[in-house]
């Protein structure tokens, strides 16, 4: 009781609160005490940088979850994003090769700011390049 309800401790002693109240009550505290050191731990394991925020008082374990929650499905989010675009542009890519797509390219027929210029392809190789180095490392077919 003296570290879970110390609150209480002056109304037993005095005897306006029942003991075996005050007990329940510490009981309680305990347990949500465990509980909030729990996910503390589990968030520390997760996210070491929320953990931190909420030991400096910053947010609350409530509030470091539900940020955790808003960072992964904003991840998955731009996972989605991402694999969509590369679905619709490297398969059109794939294509050009062994082709003479290129060799037909006409800058002064390309769409307001989507000219295809040198700089445009060193990107697009070293993505490419970024790509195959990901694939490789994940081991993906």
């Amino acid at each position: 009781m003296l570290r879970h309800a110390p609150d209480l401790v002056d109304g037993v002693i005095s005897g306006a609160v029942s003991l075996d109240d005050a007990y329940k009550t510490a009981r309680e505290a305990k347990a949500q005490a465990d509980s909030t050191e729990s996910q503390l731990a589990r968030l520390r394991a997760e996210d070491p940088e929320l953990a931190d925020r909420v030991v400096e008082g910053e947010l609350t374990v409530q509030g470091a979850w539900a940020e955790r929650k808003a960072r992964l499905e904003e991840e998955l989010r731009q996972r989605r994003v991402a694999t969509n675009l590369l679905c619709e542009i490297l398969p059109a890519l794939a294509q050009i090769r062994g082709s003479r797509t290129f060799a037909q390219y006409d800058p002064e027929l390309a769409p307001p700011g989507r000219a295809v210029t040198r700089e445009v392809i060193e990107h697009a190789a070293t993505a490419l390049a970024e790509m195959a180095s990901v694939w490789k490392d994940r081991n993906l077919p």
